[in-house]
């Protein structure tokens, strides 16, 4: 039993460390466990790492359209100490320490958000969330759980409060590397249709490398990290001429996919929906949001299995299901919009574990077939959505047929009608 300390005159941070060590080399040797064994504070496996690890949910592999399968998660770094951490090196571990994936120097930048500041330094108190996709080849053996192995460097907070020189007579290393908790991973995707029929879709701010707005969108709800948009698209429709639109961006009417037959992507049971959200205004400042209507009007359908698809920003008065209503593979429940948080017409779409559109977390999944097309290329964006320019859509190995895959962020495909 240690010993409990009392208030001594004299030199008391000596006496309490002399007293302390005493405490420690009495625990040592009880019960006759030698002195060479358990006489230390942390063990080589233990590190003081400064910062705190956690998962925002369980990875869930998902096969992608470049036939590996991909495993999309969050990290949330919360630095518990009083100096500032700088993030180095991120590597993916299994169970033995074997290295499946690693993010450093500005692939890692890349990946990182703050929750003050940017790059990959966290202030005193600060968090991070690092955004994290393993990839393995088809047909590999997945690990049955993954941990991270963060490399980390440590600076003092100056009288300034900024960062300075970590002193070089610290108890702590300034360079350090530790391995978070194991997690579990979790269930395989389930096997859906398309919400939308015909040619030349675009899967803007899709799964799974880059941090679009939906990769990127952890959000609180009463407490809780959620993760829901981990997988969702954003789906427009080029022209054969690979515009968005011609004529006037702030008309509906430009866009020619607008109003297009939304369809339920499996048999299920409608159990959340709203048609209340009036139409926003393409290419102008979206007005009228609140927590209720922020998903314009939409659908979720309960596809069992513990899966719910979310189908957001349909036209008004167009929904043709009510709650309760079972649904068939394929029905028609409503035509594609431009409500609530939306600057264009197009039809967001995921697959989350609860019926809550945000108070849940995102699910895998997969298309039954589908035709890639290309590529979107990164310099159209401005171009496409805001001048009304063709798209500039490139080869890419990922052109062809696909079953039972996931279309990736900004490819190009075809759907049967």
């Amino acid at each position: 039993m240690l010993p409990r300390f009392r208030a001594m005159k004299g030199n008391p941070g000596r006496s309490h460390a002399v007293r302390f060590s005493a405490a420690l080399m009495l625990a040592a040797t009880a019960g006759g466990i030698a002195p060479a064994t358990w006489a230390q504070t942390l063990t080589a496996d233990q590190v003081l790492s400064s910062i705190s690890l956690s998962v925002v949910a369980a990875p869930n592999p998902v096969r992608g359209a470049d036939n590996r399968i991909h495993l999309a998660y969050e990290l949330i770094a919360s630095n518990t100490s009083k100096l500032f951490i700088t993030l180095d090196k991120v590597e993916a571990v299994d169970q033995d320490n074997h290295v499946l994936g690693t993010l450093a120097g500005t692939p890692l930048a890349a990946m990182v958000t703050l929750h003050g500041g940017s790059g990959t330094t966290i202030s005193p108190g600060g968090s991070a969330i690092i955004f994290m996709d393993t990839a393995f080849a088809a047909g590999a053996s997945l690990p049955p759980a993954i941990a991270a192995r963060l490399t980390i460097t440590r600076q003092s907070a100056g009288p300034d409060g900024k960062p300075a020189p970590f002193p070089a007579d610290a108890p702590l290393p300034a360079t350090t590397s530790f391995t978070g908790p194991l997690t579990q991973i979790g269930s395989r995707a389930v096997v859906i249709d398309s919400p939308l029929r015909g040619p030349r879709w675009v899967a803007v701010n899709g799964c799974c490398d880059q941090l679009t707005s939906h990769r990127g969108a952890v959000m609180a709800v009463n407490g809780v990290q959620r993760v829901p948009e981990r997988f969702a698209i954003d789906w427009v429709q080029l022209r054969p001429d690979d515009r968005m639109y011609t004529g006037d961006r702030s008309k509906l009417e430009s866009y020619a996919y607008y109003g297009v037959p939304v369809h339920a992507v499996a048999d299920g049971t409608v159990v959340n929906l709203y048609d209340n959200a009036a139409e926003q205004v393409p290419g102008e400042p979206v007005r009228g949001i609140t927590p209720e209507n922020i998903g314009g009007n939409m659908v979720v359908i309960d596809i069992g299995g513990g899966n719910f698809a979310f189908f957001a920003h349909l036209k008004p008065g167009s929904l043709r299901v009510k709650l309760g209503d079972h649904v068939a593979r394929g029905d028609v429940i409503a035509l594609l919009g431009n409500t609530g948080n939306s600057d264009a017409p197009h039809l967001h779409f995921h697959v989350i574990d609860g019926p809550s559109p945000l108070d849940a977390n995102g699910r895998p999944y997969v298309l039954t077939h589908f035709v890639g097309r290309g590529l979107l290329d990164d310099s159209s964006g401005e171009a496409m959505f805001e001048k009304g320019k063709p798209g500039v859509v490139r080869p890419s190995p990922m052109d062809g047929p696909h079953a039972d895959q996931l279309p990736l962020n900004d490819e190009v495909v075809d759907f049967q009608n």
